[in-house]
């Protein structure tokens, strides 16, 4: 129980203001390299107790009220200790804990023009964005993703207007933020069914070269079906019917059209399009119309250069990736345990599950990202890393399952969800199946954020999705709530939520 009275909370501020000076006293807590970078702050544990978690959330506001007081006295302090250098987190000098917390530094830091935010064609800040440049329109990431915990979704307000005109909220992609919980294993098992597919592409090519003949074939992956793939004998790969991913078979489940394969591809494309950060990868490799018209080591024109090291998308993507997993939390009062069990039934039954998948097996939970220079790749094991609470194998035995509700395929969703143009290629009413896993914490609903309630966002389906949304809207209102209650069970674990 977390405590009420004024005694108690005077003791509990004392302290943690106490372990803050303790932490924050000479030397911050850990010092790489000659850069301070005052550890402590962000963890990747989880006390069951609330009032425990109370006293590490006044911690947690001490240590940062320091830090703010530390850059007060010495202006760029806080920039500096959260620069990464390439390399140094590949080389082994942190922990995946130490990474992870330089990680959340980085995602709750406040980027300033001295830090390389914005650009120099561009406004300070921009609602509706012009073209894939972006706004910029935040200033910390934190800013849109906080509903509900940590890394959590947007709300309604934090809507981005993406690709835009720079002036009409018409020509522009509403996209609200979603939650990154759970992200690292959804990598990982778009990249495992990635492998399945491209080994059943193999295979069939393999085929037509020994018959001599084109061979077409039904393509899966986890038991997820993805079309027809036709093979030629002459090595080429037909994808004209292949359904709910790209021609080149890989599964992309970030982005609300599903553009993205990885958390660093993410990462990096955020704090372009909404903070104006560029990273050096972008900027030695991706064309003016992403990053600027005016070339060199700072083409967005802005007198900054080396805005985002690699170092610093390593920790930002690890600590995107180490997000805890969310849980399901079923309700106590009988009659709508009753009513719970019930409505797992009809999420059946009405059809959702052909979509909204419950769950799929994944292979391996270690999460290797990959040197871009040649060097040793930084691995961590989500099922021993990650923030908690973390997936654990099932209790029956067999594989790890993530339970997440989402097949991370594309799919049509209808007239009435249809955007006024094409994304990046994606046809306007095409958008990947979003994971429910966390959704009680997640509203609004939908891409553009535009349903306040689960039941709002089921009726909006249409589409492949048209008959399931029929089959509900054709019950009555007391049959409807299992469903209901049954979705308002799919949570993050209980937690005391503060800034």
């Amino acid at each position: 129980m977390i405590p009420r009275s004024t005694t108690t909370l005077v003791l509990a501020l004392a302290l943690a203001t106490g372990a803050a000076a303790c932490a924050l006293d000479g030397q911050p807590a850990l010092v790489k390299r000659g850069t301070a970078r005052p550890l402590g702050v962000y963890t990747t544990e989880l006390a069951a107790d609330l009032e425990e978690q109370a006293l590490s959330a006044l911690a947690r506001d001490a240590i940062r009220r320091e830090m703010r007081f530390l850059d007060a006295a010495d202006p760029g302090a806080l920039a500096r200790s959260i620069r990464v250098e390439e390399g140094e987190i590949e080389a082994g000098l942190f922990s995946p804990a130490e990474a992870f917390e330089i990680g959340a530094q980085i995602f709750h830091a406040t980027f300033t023009p001295e830090m390389g935010y914005g650009a120099k064609d561009l406004p300070h800040l921009a609602r509706f964005h012009t073209g894939r440049r972006g706004g910029p329109d935040a200033m910390r990431c934190d800013s849109c993703h906080w509903r509900g915990g940590p890394a959590g979704a947007g709300d309604g307000a934090d809507n981005a207007y993406l690709a835009g005109d720079g002036d009409a909220e018409s020509k522009a992609l509403a996209r609200n933020p979603p939650s990154l919980v759970g992200a690292g294993l959804v990598e990982l098992l778009g990249r495992e069914m990635t492998a399945e597919l491209d080994a059943q592409r193999q295979a069939l090519l393999a085929e037509a070269r020994a018959a001599g003949k084109p061979v077409r074939r039904a393509i899966s992956a986890k038991g997820v079906p993805f079309g027809e793939l036709l093979a030629r004998p002459d090595g080429v790969a037909d994808a004209t019917d292949v359904a709910g991913i790209d021609a080149d078979l890989v599964v992309k489940p970030f982005g609300r059209k599903g553009h993205f394969a990885s958390i660093r591809d993410v990462v990096e494309d955020e704090l372009l399009v909404h903070h104006g950060m560029q990273s050096t990868h972008l900027v030695a490799r991706a064309r003016p119309e992403r990053i600027g018209p005016f070339g060199g080591t700072d083409p967005d024109g802005d007198g900054v250069i080396d805005e985002i090291t690699e170092g610093q998308v390593t920790a930002l993507s690890l600590f995107v990736a180490m997000q805890e997993v969310p849980v399901a939390h079923p309700p106590t009062e009988q009659d709508h345990m009753v009513l719970f069990g019930e409505g797992a039934a009809r999420f059946e039954s009405l059809g959702c599950a052909s979509c909204h998948t419950p769950s799929l097996p994944l292979a391996d939970s270690r999460y290797a990202l990959a040197s871009r220079r040649g060097g040793p790749a930084v691995s961590v094991d989500l099922a021993t890393d990650a923030a908690a609470p973390r997936i654990t194998p099932p209790a029956e035995g067999g594989p790890l399952r993530l339970y997440l509700y989402s097949d991370l395929k594309r799919h049509d969703m209808g007239e009435v969800l249809a955007e006024g143009m094409a994304d990046r290629g994606v046809r306007p009413e095409h958008f990947v199946t979003p994971p429910l896993w966390g959704l009680a914490r997640s509203r609004p609903y939908m891409h553009d954020g535009r349903a306040p309630t689960i039941e709002d966002a089921i009726l909006l389906h249409g589409g492949e999705a048209q008959p399931a949304r029929d089959a509900y809207a054709a019950l009555t209102d007391p049959e409807r709530a299992p469903l209901r209650i049954f979705l308002m069970s799919l949570t993050r674990a209980r937690r005391l939520v503060v800034p």
